[in-house]
């Protein structure tokens, strides 16, 4: 049903196969009206949106006994998924159908993924309330799985639990108990209309971290720009929204890092179909429902370029960058740092070994990026039979022992080499071309000690999981400092000490 093809972080590329064909993942999925489209299905196809949502609840409502096809409903031939009415349950409280009957109608009218009539957990709800919410969804989710006999739907398992982490956890165990084969992360809308990025974030790890990696995990409402790179970097590999829509009809122009309104604009900084076809001033003075489309196509097509980017991010082994940037476009959203270097073992299970492309280091956010990070537990598993620690800046070139060839023909053999970088930590000789220590470039500024405690752990534990009778280094600012702290009697090097000097200074104490 689901065949991962890259990954990246907790980010996959991935086919998620149907019966009206495969989707390629991380998809958005715009959710479309079963009556009243403003876009077109094959509109949203040619853009290049291989799914669609609509709702069954809707649907049954309009149409009732006569529905028995959604995709001739809708005038779709690709793949459809459709919600049962979770959504107007949150809205409007509860509605006037049960979780059998919504389940049975879904299979009737042939929805290719389909998600089971669930409560909401919404945000801001005390916990007793909350975990009632669990419960009752969870008994729909069953007495849904104990009614349907088609096994060409792929049914949704709708996760619950809102900004209760631990509730979010066992309903997603317990769906996969019950043998859902994907999953959902329900009632993010909230959390994120409130630009509590860091609870979404903290959320989609609870319940990734509770199901299979083998099975897709969906998310309900992420529909802006800023939200896509940290949601699938997290895990999610499918995402619905009306956004596009609902921005449209508030005149509301989406931007890569923002949203802004129409009336702000005098430029229109896009080369869309829609953008290439109006000036500001032109799009703002178009009817009311011709401007809505214009505008809603415009964010589709922004939406697009979004997913794009971030699956060749992930390609490309470049997700941690692409994530970062994104995340510092706003506040709140810089605080999903935070997230992310709380879980770096999370996010190392998912990122490759070895990359094609060189690792980029900025900050100290980077200490904690998976590659980083293996690197520096690889290297406490290295041991020398060397006697003197010889700790070198690190160079402008790589592999490391290039840039050291003539210093290394006047030291004696016993004589461990390697360099030191506030992201790896120590780098011994014998590894400095491996993957990232060969292969990345770091910000040449002054790092601020305090702000990379890695380093100190890396640098310590090296050292005393070896013998070093001597420890001589070459020091600047930033490696001074973490060396006051050791118990070992250290021979400090000027920085800019020429090789001869360096290599007397080392033969003087072998």
């Amino acid at each position: 049903m689901f065949e991962v093809q890259y990954t990246d972080l907790a980010a996959r590329i991935g086919r998620l196969e149907t019966r009206h064909g495969s989707v390629e993942t991380p998809a958005f999925v715009p959710v479309i009206h079963p009556v009243k489209q403003t876009i077109e299905p094959n509109k949203l196809k040619m853009i290049g949106f291989e799914l669609l949502i609509t709702n069954a609840y809707i649907t049954k409502k309009e149409y009732g006994d006569d529905a028995n096809d959604i995709h001739r409903i809708i005038n779709f031939d690709g793949p459809v998924m459709t919600d049962s009415g979770g959504y107007q349950v949150l809205e409007y409280g509860d509605i006037d159908v049960n979780p059998k009957d919504m389940a049975l109608f879904e299979e009737r009218i042939g929805s290719d993924i389909a998600i089971p009539l669930d409560k909401p957990t919404g945000f801001k709800l005390e916990r007793s309330v909350a975990e009632s919410y669990v419960d009752k969804t969870l008994q729909a989710a069953k007495e849904t799985i104990e009614t349907v006999n088609n096994n060409k739907t792929i049914w949704v398992g709708p996760i619950q639990g809102g900004e209760h982490l631990d509730l979010i956890t066992s309903s997603a165990k317990s769906l996969d108990m019950l043998g859902y084969n994907m999953f959902a992360l329900g009632s993010p809308t909230e959390v994120m209309e409130s630009y509590e990025f860091k609870l979404l974030a903290m959320m989609i790890i609870s319940a990734k971290k509770s199901i299979p990696s083998s099975k897709p995990l969906h998310l309900f409402g992420a529909g802006h720009p800023l939200t896509i790179p940290l949601a699938v970097a997290l895990g999610c590999d499918t995402f619905d929204s009306a956004s596009y829509m609902l921005y449209a009809r508030d005149n509301r122009y989406m931007l890569p890092n923002a949203t802004v309104k129409l009336e702000e604009l005098n430029y229109l900084p896009c080369v869309c179909e829609v953008c290439n076809n109006y000036k500001a001033n032109e799009l703002r003075e178009l009817e009311d429902a011709q401007r809505f489309r214009e505008l809603a196509i415009h964010n589709l097509y922004i939406i697009k370029r979004e997913v794009d980017a971030v699956k060749q991010a992930i390609i490309d082994g470049r997700l941690w960058e692409y994530a970062v940037q994104k995340a510092m476009s706003h506040p709140r959203l810089a605080e999903t740092l935070d997230v992310l270097k709380e879980n770096s073992d999370y996010l190392e299970e998912g990122t490759p070994v070895s990359k094609s492309k060189a690792v980029f280091l900025f900050s100290e956010i980077d200490q904690y990026r998976p590659e980083v990070r293996r690197f520096r537990k690889m290297v406490q598993k290295t041991s020398s039979t060397k006697n003197v620690l010889l700790l070198l800046p690190e160079p402008d070139k790589h592999p490391f022992y290039t840039q050291y060839n003539e210093l290394r023909k006047m030291l004696d053999c016993k004589v461990q080499l390697g360099y030191y970088s506030p992201f790896l930590g120590v780098v011994p000789e014998e590894i400095s071309d491996l993957f990232p220590a060969a292969h990345h470039v770091a910000a040449r500024v002054k790092f601020d000690p305090d702000k990379f405690e890695t380093f100190g752990d890396a640098l310590t534990s090296y050292i005393k999981n070896n013998k070093f009778k001597q420890i001589i280094a070459v020091v600047d600012d930033f490696l001074e400092d973490f060396l006051k702290q050791l118990d070992e009697k250290v021979t400090l090097l000027p920085y800019a000490s020429n090789m001869k000097d360096i290599a007397n200074a080392v033969n003087e104490v072998k």
